[in-house]
């Protein structure tokens, strides 16, 4: 334990985060160094060294951390260690207090040794019979059956005080020196194998207690899981949507408006099904020409003119006056006047081509080859049948299917516009009138006609995102500071609405919303470190807004939550609370 004045604490390996703390308010010093041995639980999470640092900051403390190893701590602390050193020194040193396989003749001798090895370092010998190596040395030492008989007749000798006088032959005395020889190996290696097997038994149950302790701190873990009691609120408020301003006013509620319009239109040619009879007489331009006098020659209305190929007679309808021929240079250039001429009758056969034309009429007289006429152009337009024509039940026909068309597609390009992302309103929607027209009039004779529909529709439009931050505005306004929102658990309606003087749309909206209790996992680690089941059923009965828990321990004999928060997990159940 350190002194309170100075700003130096040693933390034990094993120390937890509390006793720490304790340590700390208890340090005179605001700067304080914490010596803490490598691999101590404190070090094993960074959670722990974060609320370290915060605990140390809440009692107004500096702290920093210095690593050292376990053996710079205190050197005689541990029993252990201590006897660590001593079975240290004598595996180092085992020629002095196990050397007892030299040769000794003399059987005092033999004793003498060895009492003075007893003697050297009664520590030492010690811990040599906590490790059972001295019973297996004294077995191999005073093990004689496999000696000669003369040894052992020797040492019988010895010890009754008398002197053995015998001699020994050449054979037997070199089968005696070779057993001598061979027992001295066999008693050494007797002596170092009992060392070394003690040794492994003892790393090997080194090994066993720090693997059995690293495993229950490895494995062990804690899970929490967490079931949160829901809690319905309500607010009601009405906002603006203009659009005069590009982006959401939280404080002012309002938000964009967004005008979507949509042209559309549709053409399309469809047959005309009305008949009827047609009578028409052909018509066309000719020229008259006047070589027979300088005088103007006058014809009446109703001039008959006949052509002479297909002889076919057509007739001016008023009376004209053709000019009279002049003379150039000695040449007569006819007098001419172009009119229009149909004819008699009806029918296709007077469509004639471009001919030459004269006058029955002046038939007999000297103006007949003088007095003609000539077409440049074919007669058209002349008809006696049955023709389809453009009629009224046409064009209602056809408006009636262009115009469902393309009320159709104005649905469907006002569905592809208005995407997920926005809320239209149909309050809002605006629908132009729809124009039509034709290629040709009703009652024209034709075997089709073209006719073309057009619309232009809008409708306004808010962003969903803009809507749901002012929501979001609006209900943290009135949240409780201990809750926090259920996310996808919101509904809104929107209600009727308005347009202002200035033009601006007023829309009222209900809020519907899930809350919950608000829970600081970190905080929670913290306070329910160590506790028992005992206890963590009192600390969440403490908590409101908490519907249920559960807790699982591992492994499944422990009993406590870990110390490390690493080794804890907690989850917050929200799907079950809706």
């Amino acid at each position: 334990m350190k002194d309170e004045n100075e700003n130096k604490i040693i933390i034990e390996i094993d120390e937890e985060i509390p006793s720490i703390i304790d340590k700390l308010s208890r340090c005179a010093s605001k700067e304080v160094v914490l010596a803490i041995p490598r691999g101590a639980l404190v070090l094993r999470s960074i959670i722990n060294l974060k609320i370290l640092k915060k605990r140390a900051e809440e009692i107004n403390k500096n702290i920093s951390i210095l690593k050292i190893d376990r053996s710079d701590v205190d050197q005689d602390q541990s029993a252990g260690k201590k006897e660590t050193r001593i079975v240290s020194s004598i595996v180092e040193n085992n020629n002095q207090p196990l050397d007892l396989n030299r040769k000794i003749n003399d059987t005092s001798e033999k004793r003498s040794a060895y009492q003075n090895n007893n003697s050297q370092n009664e520590d030492q010998i010690h811990k040599v019979k906590v490790f059972d190596i001295v019973r297996k040395v004294k077995i191999a030492e005073n093990d004689e059956s496999n000696e000669p008989e003369i040894f052992r007749k020797e040492t019988n000798s010895n010890k009754a005080g008398e002197e053995f006088s015998g001699t020994l032959g050449g054979s037997e005395l070199k089968a005696y020196e070779n057993r001598a020889r061979s027992d001295k190996k066999r008693k050494k290696t007797i002596i170092v194998s009992a060392i070394n097997s003690k040794l492994l038994v003892l790393f090997i149950l080194m090994i066993i207690v720090t693997v059995s302790i690293a495993a229950f701190f490895m494995f062990q873990k804690a899970e929490v899981n967490i079931v949160l009691e829901k809690e319905l609120v309500s607010y009601n408020f009405e906002f603006t949507a203009d659009e005069n301003i590009e982006k959401i006013d939280v404080n002012n509620k309002k938000i964009s408006l967004d005008i979507i319009n949509i042209d559309i239109e549709e053409s399309s040619t469809y047959p005309t099904t009305g008949k009827k009879h047609i009578e028409e007489k052909a018509s066309g331009e000719i020229t008259v020409f006047n070589e027979y006098s300088s005088t103007p020659q006058r014809i009446v209305a109703s001039t008959r003119f006949i052509s002479k190929t297909e002889n076919k007679l057509f007739r001016v309808k008023q009376a004209v006056t053709i000019p009279g021929f002049s003379r150039v240079e000695g040449v007569d250039i006819p007098g001419q006047i172009t009119i229009k001429v149909y004819a008699d009758k009806a029918g296709e056969e007077y469509n004639i081509s471009s001919t030459s034309f004269h006058l029955p009429g002046l038939q007999g007289s000297a103006k007949y080859n003088s007095i003609y006429a000539r077409s440049t152009k074919e007669m058209t337009g002349g008809m006696n049948k049955e023709v389809d024509y453009f009629s009224e039940s046409d064009y209602l026909t056809a408006k009636g299917k262009l115009v469902k068309l393309v009320k159709e597609r104005n649905e469907q390009d006002l569905s592809n516009k208005i995407s997920d992302e926005v809320i239209a309103f149909d309050d809002l929607r605006e629908v132009g009138e729809i124009e039509i027209s034709t290629d040709i009039e009703i009652g024209e004779v034709a075997d089709n006609f073209e006719i073309t529909v057009s619309i232009r529709s809008s409708v306004s439009t808010i962003l969903k995102n803009d809507l749901n931050m002012l929501v979001d505005e609006k209900v943290d306004e009135k949240l409780e500071k201990n809750k926090m929102v259920l996310h996808d658990s919101r509904s809104f309606e929107l209600g009727d609405v308005s347009i202002s003087a200035e033009g601006k749309v007023m829309i009222p909206i209900s809020v519907k919303q899930y809350v919950a209790v608000e829970i600081n996992i970190d905080k929670m680690k913290e306070e329910i470190a160590n506790k028992n089941k005992k206890e963590l059923t009192t600390y969440f009965n403490n908590i409101s807004g908490i519907k249920s828990t559960s807790i699982s321990l591992e492994p499944k004999w422990v009993e406590k939550i870990p110390s490390s928060y690493d080794k804890i997990n907690i989850t917050i159940d929200i799907n079950n609370s809706l």
